[in-house]
């Protein structure tokens, strides 16, 4: 294991200021030499391996059990390696820099999810969209709003079987549902304070929605329909202080970041608290700063803790097993990550938005 390295949480911000509209992007753009977005021109995303395999924890003498994979930063069609904030610093980013919405970069990823089809779904906050991707054909496109509304502030996103998808925006304080090509269908019923993490069981045909102010999972049918809710404030079992992230296992028990209680507390698929990992204080099982989570198949429970770097590993009953990242803007290294998704494959991705990039991992071994 390495040693994690704390720092001051201080971020630089991304470029400010709402995106004008698609329709009126295309008018103005369709003559210049920019990579447009959505209907404007397709976009090619481009993931950078330069150093995959290269990076494992942890080192040796022990047995590898994670390995880098890859970094996406870039969503141009043109392969012109990794591409982050000192080219948007620099103004070195195809599109117009003073709109965010046509930067052919990640400017603050956030969440993530990705589908049994390998489409990769972004919510990026920073560039007032989503970005899906086809990891297969490498083809982008973006969603930026829902009707009349354009995204503020899109944090959650999530896909069911059907290719629906579904995004949270934090500051619209709504749950809205697309088409599998990004057509705004329905916004889900009911009033949110701040709706934030989003997971979807499709078995059960539920959609959990944390209301972060509220301080209580809302759960939802697939056609947006209100179900009930789990939760209330406080600091038992069962109770909520601020949660955030969500995520589901293959067996179907939810993953609730309790953020401000430092700690995952884990339910079943009704709402029974089952168990929780972490808490607050300075050991390294603790949870200083935790948001992301992620389950692999064999049952292990991940947490992003931001504000140390870092991801940390744990088993059902809470043990720390393994940690790997540390702060840093190479490959394998973080700067306040953010949300992540483990896939049926065992591999991990971690939006790591102050670096502007998602980066992924491989599980060698979950023994």
């Amino acid at each position: 294991m390495h040693v994690i390295e704390q720092f001051s949480n201080n971020s630089r911000q991304a470029a400010s200021g709402r995106g004008r509209n698609q329709q009126l992007l295309c008018a103005l753009f369709v003559f210049l030499p920019v990579v447009m977005l959505a209907s404007c021109a397709p976009s090619r995303a481009y993931f950078d391996r330069t150093a995959s395999e290269k990076i494992i924890w942890p080192g040796p003498p022990e047995r590898p059990r994670i390995q880098y994979l890859w970094s996406l930063s870039n969503l141009s069609s043109e392969s012109e390696g990794r591409r982050g904030l000192s080219d948007f610093i620099a103004g070195d980013v195809r599109g117009d820099v003073t709109d965010p919405q046509t930067s052919n970069i990640l400017l603050r990823p956030y969440s993530i999810f990705v589908d049994g089809r390998e489409r990769m779904y972004i919510a990026d906050p920073g560039a007032f969209r989503v970005s899906v991707i086809d990891m297969k054909t490498l083809d982008v496109f973006h969603i930026f709003g829902a009707g009349e509304q354009e995204f503020i502030s899109p944090v959650g996103v999530t896909a069911d079987p059907a290719g629906r998808i579904y995004v949270s925006d934090s500051e619209l304080k709504k749950v809205f549902i697309f088409s599998e090509q990004g057509k705004y269908i329905k916004d889900l019923e009911g009033e949110f304070k701040r709706p934030t993490g989003l997971a979807l069981d499709a078995q059960r045909s539920h959609l959990y929605v944390t209301d972060t102010l509220e301080h209580m999972v809302v759960i939802y049918n697939l056609d947006g329909k209100r179900l009930g809710s789990i939760g209330r404030p406080g600091s038992l079992d069962g109770e909520f202080n601020f949660p955030t992230h969500l995520s589901l296992d293959k067996a179907g028990l939810l993953y609730v970041n309790d953020a401000m209680n430092f700690r995952i507390q884990i339910f079943d698929g009704e709402g029974r608290f089952l168990g929780k990992v972490g808490g607050l204080g300075d050991e390294y099982y603790n949870l200083e700063k935790p948001k992301g989570i992620g389950v692999d198949t064999f049952g292990n429970i991940y947490v992003v803790d931001s504000t140390r770097d870092t991801v940390k590993i744990f088993d059902r009953q809470g043990r720390l097993l393994l940690f790997f990242g540390s702060k840093g803007f190479s490959y394998g290294e973080f700067w306040l990550p953010a949300g992540m998704f483990i896939d049926a494959k065992n591999t991990i991705y971690v939006a790591d938005p102050y670096n502007m990039r998602v980066q992924a991992f491989r599980l060698l071994s979950g023994e």
